[in-house]
């Protein structure tokens, strides 16, 4: 939707020799009057990874695993080699099944809070072995079309759904790797779907449009769909950048308003930089993913300068575009631990808390803790229930002065007009101000009827309202009053107190 409004903006503005004060016949929902699937795709996420779920890993779940193997396609296809089909087929089944099952729904809607699910998925599993032609699944076509993955997804997304759940379809395995380690589904020496023209024209021509009109128009719960996992760094990234344009013009030509899902590569300022230039900020959010246990420099450190550290090293440009932490956990390094002299329970706390408290200042979209449940116990630093139950990771509050107190409101505008008073203020258009305080409070409102959300995508949505204002108010010297209300009004009455 926003990427319609600003394309419809732009070239309405040029055609009128930029008089933007011209009626554009945008059909966009006014100050407070949202839909619950416009909710579900921007609101801000309190979200858990189902792990394993589809995409299996033998350290989360080892199921599948029982004849060796590093990753799902080996483990199957021995699994085949040694029995059969069938019987492989059925042991996939019956784990979608127990996983599926095993989710306590009424705990993770209303002792966790939880928002929304990223499910991750190989492009194996979509369409239940649909598309698997000439790539490595081929073998195991029949595997999956017996196992029916795609049909169990859809059964998770109806149960979702039935608890005010969303959920992110997460392309996890993409043909060749976004990356050469073992949860892209199978074992690649070197990471080559982006340098693929084949691979790429198969997920952009038949996997993704596939997603988006079997899964994501018809379920209003659908929050996104990410495109890629953990792609792997690179300097210019050309690769990774045609595909992103053509995967969200795929998206788009489908379904407008749909979020599509881009990796960072580990440089998040890459990514708000290329968005802004190709004019893509407002359809796409960047997922970074934020781990403080594997590098060299986090080893060397111990707990507590670790939790300093964390407004500055998770500090994304949230003014050029939106980001969601899609994985992150709350495990530090045995290296760490051994330079660390606060007790355990006591820094994993401190360490989690702070995790929280800055994605919620530069992460418009929230975040997804890595991982929901496993086979064996229940994941400790990994897991989201010991997590929740330790006070590392807050429950989602619900309660909120919502209306805001009109006396604060009025001493936020009071406060701004006072402020250029001698600086010109007289010449000034404060009127807008207090129409974007009072815009993002309706907005802030009607977010806040569906179970207690919060208004998220604070990039795309602002900009949204912003072009919408000046639709019916006209252009001016003086927007930049307007996105100062907006954001100020985000700032007060938006955030989650934790």
């Amino acid at each position: 939707m926003f990427h319609k409004i600003k394309q419809k903006f732009e070239s309405a503005k040029e055609h009128h020799g930029g008089n933007s004060q011209t009626n554009f016949g945008i059909s966009i929902p006014t100050a407070g009057d949202i839909s619950k699937r416009e909710i579900y795709r921007n609101r801000y996420n309190h979200g858990v990874n189902l792990g394993s779920c589809f995409v299996n890993e033998s350290w989360i779940y080892d199921t599948i695993f029982e004849k060796g193997g590093d990753n799902e396609y080996d483990a199957v296809s021995r699994q085949v080699k040694e029995t059969s089909v069938d019987e492989a087929a059925e042991n996939l089944s019956r784990h979608y099944k127990e996983y599926i099952s095993k989710i306590d729904w009424k705990w993770l809607k209303e002792e966790a809070g939880i928002t929304a699910l990223r499910v991750p998925v190989g492009y194996w599993h979509v369409g239940n072995g649909k598309f698997v032609k000439s790539l490595a699944f081929e073998s195991l076509q029949n595997v999956y079309a017996k196992a029916k993955p795609w049909d169990a997804f859809k059964d998770l997304i109806k149960k979702a759904e039935e608890n005010d759940i969303g959920i992110l379809v997460d392309i996890h395995g993409l043909p060749g790797g976004a990356n050469t380690d073992s949860h892209s589904g199978e074992s690649v020496k070197t990471a080559s779907f982006f340098g693929s023209r084949s691979y790429v024209d198969i997920m952009v021509n038949e996997v993704i449009p596939f997603i988006v009109t079997d899964v994501c128009q018809g379920n209003e719960n659908i929050i996104g769909l990410q495109i890629v996992n953990e792609a792997a760094f690179d300097n210019d990234a050309k690769k990774q950048k045609k595909y992103y344009s053509r995967a969200v013009k795929s998206v788009k030509s489908i379904d407008e308003s749909l979020p599509v899902v881009i990796s960072d590569g580990w440089w998040p300022q890459q990514w708000s930089d290329w968005l802004e230039k190709e004019k893509l900020d407002t359809s796409v959010v960047i997922d970074s993913h934020v781990y403080r246990c594997f590098s060299d420099d986090d080893k060397s450190k111990n707990a507590d300068s670790i939790c300093k550290d964390i407004p500055n090293s998770i500090n994304f440009p949230r003014d050029k575009a939106d980001y969601v932490v899609g994985e992150f956990s709350c495990v530090l390094d045995g290296e760490t631990w051994s330079k660390t002299k606060e007790t355990r329970d006591e820094c994993v706390k401190k360490f989690g808390n702070s995790e929280i408290k800055q994605f919620s200042q530069v992460a418009s979209w929230g975040w997804f803790f890595w991982t929901l449940q496993f086979k064996y116990g229940d994941g400790g630093e990994w897991g989201l229930k010991p997590m929740t139950e330790k006070g590392a990771i807050p429950k989602r509050p619900k309660d909120a002065s919502i209306p805001p107190d009109e006396n604060k409101i009025k001493d936020i505008i009071k406060e701004h007009n006072d402020y250029w008073k001698d600086k010109g203020g007289d010449k000034m258009e404060h009127w807008r101000f207090e129409d974007a305080i009072r815009c993002a409070i309706a907005d802030i409102e009607a977010f806040h009827k569906f179970d207690g959300s919060r208004l998220g995508r604070w990039h795309a949505w602002s900009e949204q309202r912003k072009l919408q204002h000046i639709q019916e108010k006209g252009e001016s010297d003086y927007i930049w009053e307007w996105k100062q209300g907006y954001q100020r009004a985000l700032d007060e009455f938006n955030g989650y107190h934790y």
